[in-house]
């Protein structure tokens, strides 16, 4: 008998190079073993009977290339199941999957790796290792005790007859991938998808008036993260990739921007700007920069609309959209105009989630390419110091600094970022702001361990603080040096109401009324991680895009359930009724938000053949395999828990079952040769 456990796993990723990540042959199973110290691994490889297989389980801390050739080399190892928690583990001191230069190769300095500055040096790397074993992670979830406690009792209760005394608890692992050797292979064979998910840009202009005189300023921030064990954007318990720090602290304070700059600029006496301000939040980064190097490139290149079609396409899944070859629902981003971009405000970590109590004493570092006159004056806008902010009427003292991460002596440029992206095009101003001078705070980057568990008011305070003065330099500079309006603040309570919604219950009250399917959950967690390109959005940047409609929008008119409902250029947003049948009830809003495709420059749909295709192998290009699953679409990984029995009763049980075989054989045989000689008619 099976029992099925709630778990996800480790994907094969593949680009253009080859494979990483990890695999299991079908009917992979394992009886499981607890090993959580260095010597239970000593204990292991001369204690357990080598006449089985085995499904390990093991603490982070344990997990390193070391340990996993060493159980491999034993020829016992089944698989692994990674516990973060549930099984008393200590939270790792530090532990990063991605490398201690994340993303370079596909960056700014990409030629010149001997002068890669090492932003994360506690990264191990992981993420481009290639096992040849199942890896699953397991992971208590509140809302479903099946997440972890079914196997903690079963190895409990191997452990309890020392792994020799059957029946024994095993697992199944069901993970069989179909990509093999690189992108290119698994492409042209349809045995895998392009990463990415799409990117939400956004503006307080009519999106016609962007091809003005005007010069733009962009304000900036991604939306994802990921961890060792692959999440599917969603909230399919258990999930891994928070994305506390990394991604959502960046997001959030970016929002918090835009609300306050909504406030002014869509308030009762509107000011006048001399500049665009241009909103972007860009999905797919954690893979070559996927989101905002397409981004970049569709604006700056001229475009072309082979086809345009009324109904949907094998290649375009989408009926009226602008053009159907390439596929785009809309071709708004034609209108921003690339060379009038001015300049560039971008938020990375900023936090300061795991600084300790002191916050980074309150620090947040500008980083700039180049300290030359431009990006000087461009940081001056900013920079000083300004009040930390209560939060909802919680006492909060201190100061938020924002100083130059360069000095006289030593400049160690831009960190991975969307405004690499940018320059990699041509120079613009640029400050991107972190929680880090020289190396990240976030000892957990990209990683499961990033998960908003510890944060507080002291945080929120500070992000707000800084929302606060980006939002008042952006429009300064935007109104031509207008005079700022003492009501243009960023509100704490937004800021900490997001941090609660993307980091630990996606199913909150301000979801609830852009995504009514939330509106009453039990308390879910999102992921930060990018899916596989479809051409659909996930709940994050829909969210995202619904805020910033309604942080945009110039008309709110009568009531909605569905987009058709309201009038041209309206959506149904803010859902805050419902009718008697449950139906959600909303708003028809205009506002001035749409999406964009991101996955790797480096791959494109051949609309011929309806397939992707590698077109460059120097760019991102990154995709995961499909697994063996009805749909393999699907982020189909299974866990079974059962019960087996020795070698011997099995031995015992196959000798049987051969006898019994045989004599059913015998006997049938002998019964036809009767039948033939005593039954035939006359």
């Amino acid at each position: 008998m099976y029992q099925g456990v709630p778990t996800k796993g480790c994907f094969r990723l593949l680009n253009a190079k080859g494979a990483v990540g990890c695999q299991a042959k079908r009917g992979t199973t394992g009886i499981l073993y607890q090993i959580s110290t260095p010597s239970d691994i000593t204990t292991f490889l001369t204690s357990a009977p080598p006449d089985q297989n085995y499904a390990v389980i093991i603490p982070y801390s344990l997990f390193t290339r070391e340990t996993v050739s060493t159980l491999q080399s034993s020829n016992k190892l089944a698989g692994i199941l990674l516990a973060k928690d549930g099984f008393g583990y200590p939270r790792p001191t530090e532990w990063s999957i991605e490398t201690t230069c994340p993303n370079c190769e596909y960056g700014l300095y990409a030629n010149e790796k001997d002068k890669w500055h090492q932003w994360n040096p506690k990264g191990n790397g992981l993420a481009y290792e290639n096992f040849g074993v199942p890896i699953y992670g397991v992971a208590a979830d509140q809302n479903n005790a099946r997440s972890a406690v079914p196997i903690k009792e079963a190895v409990a209760s191997n452990a309890a007859k020392r792994y020799v005394e059957y029946p024994l608890y095993a697992v199944e692992f069901d993970a069989h991938m179909w990509a093999a050797r690189d992108a290119q292979t698994c492409l042209r064979r349809e045995w895998c998808d392009p990463l990415g998910g799409v990117t939400v840009w956004s503006t307080f202009s009519e999106i016609g008036d962007l091809r003005t005189e005007k010069q733009i300023i962009v304000v900036s921030a991604k939306m994802d993260s990921k961890s060792f064990i692959y999440d599917s954007p969603g909230v399919d318990a258990p999930v891994f990739s928070v994305g506390a720090e990394s991604a959502k602290t960046g997001l959030v304070t970016a929002l918090a921007v835009a609300q306050a700059l909504g406030k002014v600029i869509r308030g009762p006496n509107p000011p006048a700007l001399t500049k665009h301000i241009l909103f972007t939040f860009f999905d797919g980064e954690s893979w070559g920069f996927a989101g905002s190097q397409r981004f970049v490139r569709d604006i700056s290149t001229p475009f072309t609309c082979h086809e345009a079609s009324s109904s949907a396409t094998p290649s375009c899944p989408f009926t009226e959209a602008n053009c159907t070859t390439p596929c785009f629902t809309d071709t708004e981003f034609t209108n921003i105009d690339f060379e009038r971009i001015e300049s560039i405000v971008e938020f990375d970590s900023v936090g300061h989630l795991w600084s300790g109590d002191t916050l980074g004493d309150g620090t947040i570092w500008m980083h700039v390419d180049q300290m030359d006159e431009a990006n000087v004056a461009w940081m001056n806008r900013f920079v000083g110091s300004d009040l930390l902010p209560p939060v909802n009427n919680t006492p909060v003292t201190g100061r938020i600094t924002l100083a130059p991460a360069a000095t006289a002596e030593f400049n160690p440029r831009l960190p991975p970022s969307s405004s690499m992206s940018f320059l990699k095009k041509r120079a613009i101003p640029a400050v991107v702001f972190g929680d880090y001078r020289t190396e990240f705070s976030n000892r957990y980057y990209q990683s499961e361990f990033d998960d908003g568990s510890l944060w507080d008011d002291r945080h929120v305070s500070l992000m707000c603080a800084l929302a606060n003065v980006t939002a008042r330099a952006v429009f300064a500079d935007a109104s031509g040096n207008a005079v700022v309006p003492d009501t243009l603040n960023a509100d704490c309570g937004f800021v900490k109401e997001l941090m609660e919604c993307f980091t630990r219950n996606i199913s909150c009250t301000l979801a609830g009324m852009f995504w009514p399917p939330l509106k009453g959950s039990a308390t879910l967690h999102d992921s930060a991680a990018s899916g596989v390109f479809n051409y659909g959005t996930n709940i994050s940047p829909y969210i995202v895009s619904q805020l910033l409609t309604n942080i945009t929008a110039t008309d709110r008119v009568g009531t909605c359930s569905v987009n058709e409902d309201c009038p041209n250029e309206h959506v149904c947003s803010l859902y805050t009724s419902q009718h008697a049948n449950g139906t959600a009830i909303g708003t028809c809003i205009r506002g001035f938000t749409r999406f964009h495709w991101a996955y790797g420059t480096g791959i494109e749909k051949n609309y011929q053949t309806n397939k992707w295709e590698v077109v460059d192998p120097e760019l991102g290009t990154w995709t995961r395999s499909r697994t063996d699953s009805a749909d393999r679409r699907d982020n189909f990984v299974r866990l079974r828990i059962f019960q087996t029995a020795s070698p011997g009763y099995e031995a015992v049980q196959l000798g049987v079952g051969i006898c019994v075989t045989a004599a059913t054989v015998v006997v049938a045989w002998f019964g036809r040769k009767w039948a033939g000689r005593n039954l035939k008619g006359d």
